[in-house]
C-alpha cells in the first residue's frame, strides 16, 4: 500500500538504520560499532534533561547546554541523534536548520563527532507538518523519544524482535507507555503528536504518515460506510478505508491530497492546524522579513536604538547593585524612548520617586544574580508593582522587557501585546491562553522568536539572535512605533502605499471585528460589487469602509480609492454628468463629469485593477434620483457592454455607458439619524448589507491600553458603562438598539495625548455622549441627563 510519502526515501531509509542500529542493538546512528543507544546513556540524558527540567523562558537548544553541561562525551552523543530521530518527520524545505541545531549539539561535545552524509540527507523533505505544539513543545516530544528507548532498553531481545516484527504489538507498546518522567505525565497529552510519528517512522507500512490523533478521527467518522467494524482501532478503520479509496485515487495517494482532504476536513484550508496553511504563512512572514533585510535597515533602523536603550538600563542596573544614590536618574532616564507609552513612563517614575525601597526591591527581583529563570524573574517584578505604577499583564510586561534588556539585549528583547498577538495570527502560531500572566506572555513570545529565527534558517534567511528576530516582526507588521526618520518619510509613506494590504493589515490598525468575518465581508463584496455598512454612531463604519477598500485593491494607493459624500443637495447632475457654467460668454454652458462617472472612466482604462468609490452617509442624499440609470448598472450581472444605457445628458446620440466589473462600491448608513431619509428597495436589492455593531472586549482594551497607554482596569470600567447605557438604549421603546453608542467614541488615536483618564473620559462624555443622548431624548432631558451622570458616577482613574 502507498502510505509512504513518496520522494521520501532518504527519510525512510534514516529511520531504517535507526530501528537497525538503535532498536534492535545498542549500535550509534553517527558511528557505527560505538554503543550509544544503551540503557546507561539513555538513563543519564534522562537525569539530566528530564529529571531537570529547566522552566526558564530561554530557547530550547539554551536550556539543553545547561542541562548537559559536564556530561560525558557519550551523553552529548546520544542526545544529538534522538533529536535526528525527532527531526525525521518534520517536513521541511531544506535541512539546513536542523543541521545547524545538531551540529551545535555535537559541538559541546568534549569528543564531538558529525552526522554522516548519508543520514544528513534523511533530514529532508521529512514527512509532515506536526503543528504548532510539536515545536512549540520540543521538549516534550524529545523527551518522549527518551522515555520511549529507556523502556524499549529493558525488553528482552525476543521481545524487541516480536515488537519489530508485529506492528500491532508495537503500537500497544508505544501507546501504552507508561511515563516515568513526573514532567512529562504534567503534559501527558503534549507528546501524543511523536508518539504517532514513531508508529509511521518503525512501520512505514502499516501506520498513515499522520501525526494527529485528530485528523485520523476526522478520516475515520467521514468514510465510516467503508469500515466493516466501526468499533476497532482507528489505524486498522484507516487500513480498510485505504484499500478502497486506492481503487479511486491510485495506490500512492495521501489522505492530504487536496481532492481527499475536501471530504473529510471541513476546515481545509482555513484552519491554523492545516499544513499547506501553516507553510504557506510562514513563507509569506519570512519573505517579508528578507524583504525587509536586504534594506539594509535591520541594525540602522530597528537594533541600535533598542541596544543603547538596553545599555541604559544596563548602567542603570550596575547602579542600583553598587548602591549609587543616582540610581533612581539612572533608572528614570533609561526607559525613555519609544518602546513603552509615555504614560506609563510617567507612572513608573512617579513611583519611583514616590516608593524608592519599593521599586529597588522591585528592580532587584528582576535583575538579581544568579541562575533564575527568565519567568522567575518577570512574575516576582509583576507581583511587587503596584497598579499604580502600571496596570495590565500586557503593559506590566512592557515595561517588564525594557527593563529585561539591561540583562542581555540581543536575548531579552521588547515586548508589545499587539504586536505579537499579530505576529502569531499572520503566521498561525498558537496564541497564548487568555488568561496568560505576565511571564506566561513573554515565555509565549520568546518562543515564538526562537520558532521565527528556525522557520527562517530553512529559508536560508539567518537571524542572529532573538532582537533580530523581533525587529523583523516590528517591521514586517508595520507597527506605529517603527522609527523612521524624516528624511525617509516621504519615501517610505511611497513604498507604503504600494505594499500588500489585507484584512491582516485592518486587524493590526486597530479593526475589533474578527478577522474571519472581515474575509466574509470582503467575499460578499467581491460577489456583489456594492456593500453598504451600517450601524449606530460610533462603530468605525467610515473608517472600516475605507480600509476595506484598500483590501479590496490590496494596497493604499489613494489613486485607486474616491471617497464622496452625499448629502441632502447633492444632485445626479453633481454626481455623474450635468451641465455646468463654462465662463465663455460663446458657450456659457458645458457637459462635466461627475466625480462617479470618472470614477467609472478610470476603470475603463486600467482593467487589471480594482477600483472603489466610497460613499459616506450614503442615504443622507436621495440615492435613487443621485444615481439615476446607474443605479440599474450597479448591479452584478449588468456590468457587461451589452447592458450600457445612455445618460441623461449624452455627448453624442450614440454614446452608451456601463459601469466596469473592476468598480466597486462601499457606502456607509448611520442607522441612528432620524433626518436621514430612508433607503428605497431599489438600492437595498443592489447592495450587500453588513451590520456594525459596538465591539468592546479584551482586543479593544489591549489596542487602547498600547497606543494611548490607558489601564485596562480603568478600560475594563468605560466599557462596563458604555455597556450598561447600551442595554438602557436597547430597551427604550422609542430608541432600540440602532440609537446605541460605538466603540469609535472611547477609542482615542496614538496621537491623544491623555494625561488624566478620568479628565479624558469626562470630556468625551460632556462633548461627544452628552449631546447625542440629548438628541437621542429630546422629549425626555431628564433621562438624558440621568444617563450622562451614570457614566461618571463614581469614576475612578
Amino acid at each position: 500500500m502507498g502510505l509512504r510519502k513518496l520522494g521520501a526515501e532518504t527519510v525512510y531509509a534514516a529511520a531504517e538504520c535507526w530501528v537497525e542500529r538503535g532498536l534492535r542493538s545498542d549500535d550509534s546512528l553517527f558511528t557505527p560499532g560505538k554503543r550509544i543507544w544503551t540503557s546507561e546513556w539513555l538513563d543519564e540524558l534522562h537525569r539530566r534533561f528530564l529529571d531537570r527540567p529547566d522552566e526558564s523562558g530561554d530557547s530550547f537548544l539554551d536550556k539543553l547546554e545547561r542541562q548537559l553541561k559536564g556530561s560525558p562525551p557519550e551523553a552529548y552523543q546520544l542526545m544529538g541523534e534522538v533529536l535526528f530521530v525527532h527531526f525525521l518527520v518534520v517536513s521541511t524545505k531544506n535541512s539546513t536548520n536542523k543541521q545547524h541545531q545538531l551540529n551545535r549539539i555535537l559541538g559541546w561535545s568534549p569528543e564531538p563527532v558529525a552526522v554522516p552524509s548519508e543520514l544528513a540527507a534523511g533530514l529532508a523533505p521529512g514527512l509532515a507538518t506536526p503543528g504548532m505544539a510539536f515545536h512549540t513543545f520540543r521538549w516534550a516530544q524529545v523527551g518522549f523519544i527518551i522515555e520511549f528507548a529507556s523502556q524499549w532498553k529493558q525488553l528482552g531481545p525476543d521481545e524487541r524482535r516480536r515488537l519489530l516484527d508485529d506492528p500491532w504489538a508495537f503500537k500497544d507498546f508505544v501507546m501504552d507507555l507508561y511515563l516515568q518522567s513526573v514532567m512529562l505525565r504534567d503534559y501527558q497529552n503534549t507528546p501524543r503528536i511523536q508518539r504517532q510519528a514513531l508508529l509511521h517512522l518503525v512501520h512505514p507500512d502499516t501506520f498513515e504518515k499522520i501525526v494527529s490523533v485528530d485528523h485520523k478521527n476526522k478520516i475515520a467518522a467521514e468514510f465510516e460506510e467503508l469500515v466493516e467494524d466501526p468499533e476497532t482501532d482507528v489505524d486498522r478503520r484507516l487500513q480498510q478505508i485505504r484499500s478502497t479509496l486506492e481503487r479511486i485515487h491510485g495506490q500512492t495517494f495521501s489522505f492530504y491530497d487536496a481532492d481527499v482532504r475536501s471530504e473529510w476536513d471541513d476546515d481545509y484550508g482555513i484552519d491554523d492546524e492545516d499544513d499547506d496553511y501553516e507553510l504557506n504563512a510562514w513563507d509569506e512572514f519570512i519573505a517579508n522579513a528578507r524583504a525587509y533585510v536586504d534594506t539594509g535597515r535591520l541594525d540602522s533602523v530597528e537594533n541600535d536604538y533598542k541596544v543603547k536603550i538596553g545599555q541604559r538600563v544596563a548602567a542603570a542596573r550596575d547602579a542600583v547593585f553598587a548602591g549609587s544614590t543616582g540610581w533612581p536618574d539612572l533608572v528614570k532616564r533609561s526607559i525613555s524612548g519609544n518602546l513603552i507609552h509615555p504614560m506609563q513612563q510617567v507612572k513608573f517614575r512617579n513611583w519611583v520617586d514616590e516608593e524608592p525601597d519599593d521599586s529597588l526591591r522591585t528592580l532587584l527581583a528582576l535583575w538579581g544574580d544568579g541562575d533564575i529563570s527568565v519567568s522567575a524573574r518577570v512574575r516576582a517584578f509583576a507581583e511587587l508593582l503596584p497598579r499604580s505604577a502600571s496596570a495590565g499583564a500586557g503593559t506590566r510586561m512592557t515595561l517588564a522587557s525594557v527593563l529585561l534588556m539591561g540583562l542581555d539585549a540581543w536575548r531579552y528583547p521588547p515586548f508589545r501585546t499587539l504586536l505579537f498577538d499579530e505576529a502569531y495570527q499572520r503566521t498561525g502560531y498558537e496564541p497564548p491562553n487568555d488568561d496568560a500572566d505576565e511571564a506566561e506572555l513573554y515565555d509565549h513570545a520568546l518562543g515564538f522568536l526562537d520558532r521565527l529565527m528556525a522557520e527562517a534558517s530553512e529559508r536560508s534567511l539567518a537571524l542572529r539572535h532573538r532582537l533580530d528576530a523581533q525587529s523583523v516582526v516590528w517591521a514586517v507588521i508595520r507597527s506605529d512605533t517603527v522609527i523612521r526618520s524624516d528624511k525617509k518619510q516621504a519615501k517610505d509613506d511611497e513604498e507604503l502605499a504600494e505594499a500588500p494590504y489585507s484584512v491582516k493589515d485592518i486587524v493590526a490598525e486597530g479593526c475589533f471585528v474578527k478577522r474571519d468575518r472581515l474575509e466574509e465581508i470582503l467575499q460578499r463584496w467581491r460577489v456583489k460589487k456594492n456593500l453598504i455598512l451600517q450601524g449606530p454612531p460610533g462603530t468605525g463604519k467610515t473608517w472600516l469602509a475605507k480600509k476595506l477598500a484598500f483590501a479590496l485593491i490590496g494596497s493604499r494607493s489613494r489613486s485607486r480609492v474616491r471617497p464622496l459624500q452625499f448629502h441632502p443637495n447633492l444632485s445626479y447632475e453633481d454626481f455623474v454628468r450635468g451641465w455646468r457654467p463654462s465662463g465663455d460668454t460663446d458657450s456659457p454652458l458645458k457637459l462635466v463629469d461627475g466625480p462617479f462617472l470618472a470614477a467609472v472612466e478610470d476603470a475603463k482604462d486600467d482593467p487589471a485593477r480594482m477600483f472603489v468609490v466610497v460613499i459616506e452617509e450614503i442615504n443622507r442624499g436621495n440615492p435613487a434620483q443621485i444615481f439615476g440609470e446607474m443605479l440599474t448598472l450597479l448591479e452584478a450581472d449588468k456590468r457587461t457592454h451589452a447592458e450600457a444605457l445612455a445618460l441623461s445628458y449624452p455627448r453624442h446620440r450614440d454614446e452608451r455607458v456601463h459601469i466596469p466589473d473592476n468598480l466597486y462600491v462601499v457606502g456607509t448608513m448611520n442607522i441612528a439619524d432620524r433626518s436621514l431619509a430612508l433607503v428605497d428597495l431599489a438600492l437595498r436589492r443592489r447592495f450587500a448589507f453588513v451590520d456594525l455593531e459596538p465591539v468592546f472586549g479584551k482586543r479593544w482594551r489591549r489596542w487602547v491600553s498600547e497606543q494611548c497607554g490607558l489601564d485596562t482596569e480603568f478600560l475594563d470600567s468605560i466599557e462596563r458603562r458604555l455597556t450598561t447605557l447600551n442595554e438602557k438604549i436597547s430597551d427604550d421603546d422609542l430608541l432600540g438598539p440602532q440609537f446605541r453608542v460605538g466603540h469609535s467614541v472611547v477609542t482615542p488615536s496614538k496621537e491623544t495625548a491623555i494625561t488624566s483618564p478620568v479628565e479624558w473620559f469626562t470630556q468625551v462624555v460632556d462633548t461627544e455622549i452628552g449631546p447625542l443622548l440629548d438628541e437621542y431624548w429630546f422629549d425626555a432631558p431628564d433621562r438624558a441627563r440621568s444617563a450622562k451622570e451614570d457614566l461618571l458616577k463614581g469614576l475612578d482613574g
